[in-house]
């Protein structure tokens, strides 16, 4: 029991090591996707705008002497959404490799370590729950 704890201790300690290297660059990594598919979604909003003026004929102009109207737009527009969809985030993967664990190895996985430095408030500290917490209490009918 004892060497399956420290195999457990040193693989989640290898897991944290990851995540917090992988955790600013998917921050960036999403950002930047959730920026695209807004940009994306606005210019395929804007062009069929245009398209819907021009074809009702509210303007003698054709579409393609529109300087805003890009007719690759929705095309742009679910490439960007996407790249959304197929970000990956380390913590999920994390979660689904740890799905058969004990909930505390779970939790311990969750466990942030800025939680428990001095500088944090109390009532954060005690935002974290025991396995006890997240016990649901299963009756027969």
């Amino acid at each position: 029991a004892e060497g399956k704890n420290a195999e457990l201790v040193r693989e989640l300690e290898d897991i944290r090591a990851q995540f917090s290297g992988f955790q600013v660059t998917n921050e960036h990594l999403s950002q930047q996707a959730f920026a695209d598919v807004v940009s994306a979604g606005i210019a395929k909003g804007m062009s069929e705008g245009l398209k819907h003026g021009v074809e009702h004929g509210r303007s003698q102009l054709g579409l393609e002497s529109i300087e805003a109207y890009d007719p690759e737009a929705e095309a742009k527009f679910v490439a960007a959404l996407q790249s959304l969809k197929d970000l990956k985030f380390s913590l999920l993967d994390q979660l689904e490799g740890l799905k058969d664990a004990p909930m505390d190895v779970i939790m311990a996985a969750l466990y942030l370590e800025s939680d428990t430095g001095g500088d944090v408030l109390q009532y954060i500290r005690d935002l974290r729950p025991s396995s006890s917490q997240l016990s649901i209490p299963v009756y027969p009918e």
